[in-house]
């Protein structure tokens, strides 16, 4: 039964995934994916406001947690020295825009990560990045990629006090891996 189990999380799962990332990589405008606080000014102002920002909330959401993936950080890190938020910040607001077309995305393992931006009395809309399948940014307007821009995942893990942090880092290890 366990290895039933195993074979349906490793071939299904994925297959549905696949579908879903190469439907769905189309480049569009971005919609609001984590907005959580009422009072987010909108995410375009994020960029305009770099030098004010001065903390930062990184979340991991893991869409699969069955599929066993470990990390060698915490799921929420609190950044909160200045220069490191803004940092951060203009890495994010530097990514390209996705570009338009239809693409062929890697496995999309559901692992993303959610930036709270704030500066004194300001909140900012929640800015998505996903580590896996096409490794779309979300919130900041107009979709961005992360794909073609290969020292985003160290320069973003730098700015959460991440030693050498690298994509494998962020996307984590599998179970016995």
């Amino acid at each position: 039964m366990k290895t039933t189990r195993a074979w349906l999380v490793a071939v299904c799962i994925p297959a549905v995934l696949i579908a879903t990332a190469s439907s769905s990589a189309q480049a569009s405008p971005s919609t609001t994916t984590g907005g959580t606080l009422p009072a987010a000014v909108g995410s375009p102002a994020l960029c305009k406001a770099i030098g004010r920002l001065d903390k930062l909330v990184v979340r991991r959401v893991d869409a699969f947690p069955q599929n066993g993936i470990h990390f060698s950080f915490p799921a929420v890190v609190e950044v909160d020295q200045a220069s490191s938020v803004r940092h951060a910040a203009r890495i994010v607001c530097d990514l390209p825009p996705m570009p338009a077309g239809k693409f062929a995305c890697p496995l999309d393992l559901g692992i993303t990560y959610r930036l709270s931006f704030t500066a004194p009395g300001r909140m900012f809309r929640t800015v998505v990045v996903a580590v896996t399948g096409c490794e779309l940014v979300s919130g900041l307007g107009r979709t961005r990629w992360v794909a073609r821009s290969p020292h985003f995942w160290h320069q973003l893990g730098k700015a959460m006090g991440l030693v050498d942090a690298t994509y494998a880092t962020f996307r984590g290890t599998p179970a016995g891996g």
